[in-house]
């Protein structure tokens, strides 16, 4: 589906926009046409009215009355027809076309005749240009003139029409300015009553983009159209399942924990005694290495539980990166040189950004010793920080040849790995799941991507606050 096809199809208040929009236009478009062609028919038929009016007047004065005595009395009752000024002309034409008396206004110049034939009691109009140059409207009628049946005549009586064409013009803007000033209020309305019946829907999914506590702002049923009342039950009713489930689930992690914390410290202090003592340490240090792994495995349950819930929050304050991301290198030096990595680091000398020191440190320590722990051993480890248009960016990258595109979306899952030879590390697989939750709680984007076998987890939007904003 194409862009504009998902903008407008792809959303309830576009579709619902786009079809009263839609909708009206097409009503003020009909009622405009409509009213147009009832006030044409007004205007000009009365103008009709008037020329036939006048015609028949004519007809009978030159019926009764020779021309030049019918031409007289015209002048007496019909003065508009008689003068010589322009308004109003007549013309009077035998059986053959020829012109038998005209109005003096016409200054001797015959009128246009009838584009067609006039037939007797069918009076036939026309437009025409008049002798003095103007739009003139017409009207042929069939009539008889003093003598019998022989003297067959056709009249034409015809006058200005401009007036009328200019009270048209008039209506038409009247009628275009009506109707779109009336198309735009109704389409104001439309948006406004949109807008308003899916306020509590748009809150909501503004709510749940952002990262906001859905959970706590439940869709208000009660302020709802009907017609969404039982959708925002029926996920009222699934979300406060959702989020009991996840409470249940929090509490499990953090009360093993807690649990779990006191027989931890207790069975690493009888290691260490019972190691002191034995001949060969050997299978001991490993059991210590796997009571380390579980005492961080539980440290991290414990501090998802408490970010996820959120019992902690971040207390921002100026921590010098650079120098924050050199000590994490060094906290990793001893299982960096333990696997003989290579490590590449590209970092400014000072970076000053507005952080929780104590969080961003949990996140570089995840990061890097992930990062450590599945390279290849005598791999390369690299280590960016680079400014960006949001503030700065940190990326750490390590190669990852048994990683595909499909895998990117498990990263920062809890307790996931690749395959059962990862069942096998030192990682209790909630490093990057940590890592992730931290950087939501901060207000950072953590990204994972492949690039030519190299995994790199991106730590974006960390704010400078250094004198000059660093150039991208």
């Amino acid at each position: 589906m194409s862009w504009p096809s998902e903008r407008l199809l792809g959303s309830i208040r576009a579709r619902l926009l786009l079809f009263l929009c839609g909708g009206l236009g097409l009503l003020m478009l009909g009622l405009f046409a409509l009213l147009d062609y009832a006030i044409d028919r007004q205007i000009y038929g009365r103008l009709d009215r008037v020329l036939l009016e006048r015609a028949h007047d004519i007809a009978r004065s030159l019926e009764a009355q020779p021309g030049v005595v019918a031409l007289t009395r015209l002048g007496v009752l019909q003065p508009s027809a008689a003068s010589t000024g322009h308004g109003e002309f007549f013309e009077v034409r035998d059986a053959a076309g020829r012109v038998l008396l005209g109005s003096p206004a016409a200054g001797g110049a015959a009128l246009t005749a009838a584009p067609a034939a006039v037939s007797a009691n069918a009076p036939y109009f026309f437009d025409l240009r008049l002798p003095d140059g103007h739009h003139g409207r017409a009207v042929a009628l069939r009539m008889d003139l003093p003598g019998g049946a022989s003297h067959e005549a056709t009249l034409i009586v015809a006058q200005e029409r401009e007036f009328a064409d200019e009270l048209e013009g008039r209506v038409h803007v009247a009628l275009v300015v009506g109707a779109f000033g009336a198309g735009t209020l109704a389409a104001l309305l439309a948006v406004l009553a949109v807008r308003g019946g899916l306020r509590p829907l748009i809150d909501f999914g503004h709510n749940a983009t952002t990262g906001a506590a859905v959970f706590a702002q439940a869709l208000p049923v009660a302020r709802m159209p009907r017609e969404l009342k039982p959708f925002a039950r029926r996920l009222n009713s699934a979300l406060e399942g959702l989020e009991q489930a996840l409470m249940r689930e929090r509490r499990f992690a953090r009360d093993v924990a807690h649990e779990l914390r006191t027989p931890l410290a207790e069975l690493k202090m009888a290691t260490e005694l019972a190691r002191r003592d034995a001949e060969d340490p050997a299978p001991l240090d490993d059991a210590l290495t796997a009571i380390e792994r579980m005492r961080r495995c539980i440290d991290a349950l414990l501090a998802l539980s408490r970010y996820e819930a959120g019992l902690d929050s971040p207390q921002a304050e100026p921590l010098e990166l650079a120098a924050k991301v050199r000590q994490s290198l060094a906290g990793a030096g001893s299982l960096i040189a333990r696997r003989g990595l290579d490590v590449a680091a590209a970092l400014p000398e000072e970076c000053w950004v507005s952080t929780d020191p104590a969080l961003l440190e949990r996140i570089l320590d995840n990061l890097l010793l992930n990062a450590a722990e599945y390279a290849p051993p005598h791999g390369r480890l690299c280590v960016l920080l680079e400014p960006d248009a949001d503030g700065w960016r940190l990326r750490i990258g390590n190669p990852a040849p048994e990683l595909d595109a499909e895998d990117l979306a498990h990263l920062g899952e809890r307790f996931w790995r690749k395959s059962a030879a990862r069942e096998a590390s030192r990682h209790g697989g909630l490093g990057l799941a940590l890592a992730r939750t931290l950087a939501g709680v901060l207000g950072l984007e953590l990204t994972f991507v492949l690039e030519d076998g190299m995994l790199w987890a991106r730590l974006a939007r960390l704010r400078g606050i250094a004198t000059e904003a660093p150039s991208v």
